[in-house]
């Protein structure tokens, strides 16, 4: 009648840590190996242990022992299978049922995204429920396993579905070197930003450096898109002596079509000549 112990023996072999094989105290003091989920099982099914030794259960304490030291040694404890039971035909459907569920909710990464419940589904949940519902003379406590493993569960299928957040991007830097009327040559302040601007890229090497040409209004439009571009090659030039793979950069040059400052045409503003160099994840 009762083969459980039999069977997690000798499809897992879960042999006893400790000489005693109802130790509870043993058992519960063993490094556990693996994560959140392992650590969980192997506390919960002590108490599963615990709870039916002290009901003079000692079947079911040493079963539910030799599975805590299974998790404890980091191994894949499965949900007890159902023919390791003596249950009704209506009954063991039912369960049957429920482990399938368990299982699929494991194996989709229930495990890894919500460990803990996930545990507990499988521990006070339904193995819990097997051990109670072939008993059978305790509604109660069936009742109460059931409901663990019904909301624990539910729990793991809420976490399952639920899509990450998204990471929220950095506050985006934008390095700014601004140049004289008509001119694309760099000067002496622009150092300091271009090497701020190197520095940061070596933090954050997967990037595109963008590297954009801007001018005021004054002047032709065809002749401020050249010299945005003279202005974006230079700024590039200067980074590539600073580290950054000239492979990494993206060159656009724009004119005055993108003003910092809005001004009428044939206006020198000192904030709309100028290079931005931002960064944007590599794709």
């Amino acid at each position: 009648m009762f083969k459980k112990i039999l069977l997690v023996t000798a499809a897992a072999g879960l042999l006893s840590a400790c000489a005693d094989q109802w130790n509870v105290d043993a058992v519960q003091k063993l490094p556990v190996t693996g994560g959140d989920f392992n650590k969980t099982l192997h506390q919960e099914y002590v108490k599963l242990a615990a709870s039916e030794k002290a009901q003079g259960d000692w079947r079911d304490a040493a079963y539910f022992l030799r599975r805590a030291e299974a998790a404890a040694r980091g191994e894949k404890v499965l949900p007890q299978a159902t023919a390791e039971r003596e249950l009704a035909a209506d009954k063991a459907a039912e369960l049957s049922k429920a482990r399938i569920d368990l299982l699929s909710a494991l194996d989709a990464g229930g495990r890894e995204k919500a460990p803990v419940m996930a545990a507990k589904a499988q521990t006070a949940g339904f193995d819990c429920w097997m051990e109670q519902q072939e008993e059978g003379h305790q509604p109660e406590d069936i009742a109460a396993c059931k409901k663990a493993f019904d909301t624990n569960l539910t729990d793991v299928k809420k976490a399952l579905e639920k899509k990450p957040e998204p990471v929220a991007e950095a506050k985006q830097q934008v390095f700014v070197v601004y140049f004289k009327t008509g001119a694309s040559v760099l000067d002496p302040n622009a150092a300091s930003v271009l090497q701020a601007a190197a520095d940061a890229y070596k933090k954050t090497p997967a990037v595109t450096v963008v590297i954009a040409g801007h001018t005021d209004t004054a002047g032709a439009d065809t002749a401020n898109i050249l010299l945005s571009q003279k202005r974006a090659e230079r700024v590039a030039d200067q980074l590539v002596k600073l580290g950054i793979k000239a492979e990494s950069m993206a060159l656009e040059a724009y004119g005055e079509q993108q003003l910092a400052v809005p001004t009428k045409d044939g206006v020198t503003e000192l904030k709309n000549r100028r290079v931005e160099i931002k960064f944007r994840s590599a794709k």
